[in-house]
């Protein structure tokens, strides 16, 4: 079978049948129906929780440097829900820790749920999950956080006695609302780690840069976005402009990358801030340009990985993908049995920058299932 990851980006269905495979492998699906007649309208998918890659059959251990599940006995089961999308390669390994989150909890009396929240990645579409997720009785959320305007609704559940948590991109916000948990990536910070990268790959030469975002709108990616513009200010390079989005589409990234390798021949790097990166690395590759092109974008998938060991792709930013499903489940259940929020509530994600040098260090394929450094 042909690596998936290699599939022509203009094949509209390869991708997210493949993708959609993997996000429910050995899993169920569900469809809540339950809720307040005001959310009826919200369609969500929650999947039963044991397809992270590891044994479905029983318990898991708990993680080294990672959370560890209280010792102090639940009163009662103890659900968590932790709610996302899928619509690109990260959601992956954040339902894979989702999913081992729940077998470590499972003779504790916890459960984690993973709910797919709806197409749209935004403060409506996630709100409309959390309460969804209330009305169900769940006695902690987890979530992406679209905007400070999820705050309010962890502001109205943490008033309730649920515990709340945010994961992907760090808010004051979740801390001041009655957040437990508020795990992600400093975002700004691996804008500026991605403007250094890309300047040392560029050797010296003058020469612009491309960058592709999810939305302008999108938080984390817009903190990416402005990092790396204020990262490359002053040296060599030169952004072609302040960016273009590509809603965390492979296939867009494709197109967008293509537009700027045709349109700028003094093009000497591709900078994605989001999801489908891989799509920028195939249009450096058709281009063959891979050699005078370097491509520089998140996460450590499948999919990258494979384009940085082709040399399509010059490196990654991890953002613990992984933990922001395992940590954030673990943290939840913990304040749900012990009363105790975790200190400090906001906690910087891992996020290592990976290219072909350093993989075998961050390689998931090589590596024990939820090891840190690997997503």
């Amino acid at each position: 079978m042909a690596d998936p990851a290699r599939r022509p980006i203009g094949d509209h269905h390869a991708h997210p049948t493949t993708l959609e495979e993997r996000m429910s492998s050995r899993t169920r699906v569900k469809a809540v129906t339950r809720g307040a007649a005001a959310l009826l309208a919200v369609t969500l998918f929650a999947t039963a929780c044991g397809g992270g890659g590891g044994s479905d059959d029983g318990p898991s251990d708990p993680i080294a440097g990672r959370p560890t599940p209280t010792d102090q006995a639940a009163d009662g089961e103890v659900r968590i829900a932790m709610i996302g999308f899928a619509n690109n390669p990260y959601w992956v390994n954040v339902k894979a820790g989702a999913d081992y989150a729940n077998r470590v909890l499972s003779d504790k009396d916890g459960s984690v749920t993973w709910i797919v929240a709806g197409e749209n990645i935004d403060v409506q579409t996630v709100s409309s999950a959390i309460r969804a997720a209330d009305a169900q009785g769940y006695d902690g959320v987890g979530f992406f956080i679209a905007g400070e305007g999820n705050c309010a609704d962890i502001q109205t559940l943490s008033g309730k006695g649920k515990k709340v948590g945010a994961y992907n991109t760090l808010f004051d916000c979740v801390e001041g609302s009655g957040g437990t948990v508020n795990y992600a990536q400093e975002q700004y910070k691996a804008g500026q780690l991605a403007a250094e990268e890309m300047i040392k790959a560029s050797n010296g030469q003058t020469g612009k840069v491309g960058i592709i975002v999810s939305q302008f709108t999108a938080p984390g990616s817009e903190q990416r976005r402005q990092g790396f513009v204020d990262g490359l200010a002053g040296s060599n390079l030169t952004p072609v402009s302040q960016g273009v989005e590509a809603r965390d589409s492979a296939s867009n990234t494709f197109t967008a990358a293509q537009n700027y390798l045709q349109s700028n021949a003094d093009l000497l790097g591709i900078y994605a801030t989001a999801g489908g990166p891989f799509g920028a690395a195939q249009a450096v590759a058709a281009a063959g340009k891979q050699d005078t092109v370097k491509v520089i974008g998140y996460d450590i998938s499948t999919e990258n990985i494979a384009a940085i060991k082709d040399g399509s792709m010059y490196g990654v930013i991890g953002q613990d993908a992984f933990g922001q499903g395992y940590n954030v489940a673990i943290e939840l259940f913990n304040a749900a049995v012990t009363g105790q929020n975790p200190s400090p509530v906001a906690q910087e994600a891992n996020a290592p920058f990976v290219t072909a040098e350093n993989l075998a260090e961050h390689d998931p394929s090589v590596l024990p299932l939820g090891a840190v450094g690997a997503s």
